[in-house]
């Protein structure tokens, strides 16, 4: 099978000969431009031959792209994460004169540029997701942790510029189909009980999400939501009109095996990325896998992490996966 052909098979629930699998990771200092992106992610791929290529962009982008200003994190696990120095919303009275940003300049381009790169590299065998903040989680990185005060006490300010935050997400993710992307990794970092009630998320996540959601499922696009965090809302977004769902589920409720009793989608996941594959040997990854494989149901499975890989896993850990589910 190709890896297209396994990727659809799985989530229509269909056989396949193995299960699919997909990592990814940020590429810091080379994601400054387009080629340096488009190279690290092509040599990536033909390092392992994953059966889906999730782009991953500059962390951070988006708020680049609406004046946020960045340095990379120095402190923690080594991810390629960078911290904002300089957030583009001073006071709440800052959310009434934001913006759109634009695709056909600056960071945005860049980053379109980038993906018509590596889907001449990589050509049809393989699907290619673009990755795309939520409204909400790009609120939160304009404003920082200033936004929860702003959501409950100045929320008709916030609300004006999720409207426009929403409308330059939706357009990115359309140009990025339009330049044969197949499809979105749409990821909230917001839908976690840590940081906000259903309630709030329904009224300040859910319904921009589906804004955008809606529209890219009209142009069939292959959609990945990933929920990133602890204790998250997973009935709350469950439904969403996605094909699969990817968490930190090795960290947080629910497992895969409950996941899959309350929900058809498929979903990515099985592996710790921060302490397994980064600390452990390829043996020990081995045996995870296939104590995994037999606790879950495989249908409507892809093998991959809970989030970005740390940029120093070693090689041959993310070798062993595919070597352990060709087995």
């Amino acid at each position: 099978m190709t890896s297209r052909e396994r990727i659809y098979k799985t989530m229509k629930g269909k056989p396949t000969d193995r299960i699919p699998v997909s990592l990814w990771q940020h590429f810091p200092d080379a994601d400054q431009t387009s080629q340096g992106l488009a190279d690290s992610i092509l040599n990536f791929q033909k390092k392992f031959n994953f059966d889906l290529v999730k782009v991953t962009p500059a962390s951070g982008y988006m708020t680049e792209a609406f004046g946020g200003k960045f340095i990379p994190l120095k402190t923690g696990l080594q991810k390629g994460i960078r911290e904002c120095v300089d957030f583009p919303i001073k006071n709440h009275n800052d959310w009434k004169k934001i913006k759109p940003a634009s695709i056909n300049q600056g960071i945005l381009k860049r980053e379109l540029e980038a993906l018509k790169l590596i889907k001449k590299g990589i050509g049809n065998d393989v699907p290619i997701v673009q990755t795309i903040p939520n409204p909400l989680t790009l609120a939160k990185t304009i404003r920082g942790k200033l936004l929860f005060d702003d959501l409950r006490n100045h929320p008709n300010d916030l609300k004006s510029a999720l409207d426009v935050i929403t409308d330059t997400i939706l357009t990115f993710s359309l140009e990025s189909l339009k330049v044969r992307a197949d499809g979105i990794f749409f990821f909230t970092q917001m839908a976690s009980f840590d940081f906000l009630t259903e309630k709030e998320y329904q009224e300040f996540g859910v319904k921009y999400d589906l804004q955008i959601l809606n529209n890219l499922a009209k142009q069939n696009a292959l959609l990945i939501l990933h929920i990133h965090g602890l204790n998250i809302m997973f009935d709350l977004l469950k439904e969403y009109p996605v094909q699969i769902i990817n968490w930190h589920d090795q960290l947080t409720a629910p497992t895969i095996a409950e996941a899959q009793k309350i929900c058809t989608k498929t979903f990515i996941g099985g592996i710790e990325e921060n302490e397994m594959l980064l600390k452990e040997n390829p043996e020990v990854i081995k045996k995870h896998i296939k104590k995994f494989i037999n606790k879950n149901n495989g249908k409507r499975l892809i093998f991959g992490p809970g989030c970005v890989l740390p940029v120093n896993t070693p090689e041959m850990n993310i070798s062993a996966i595919k070597k352990a589910l060709e087995k």
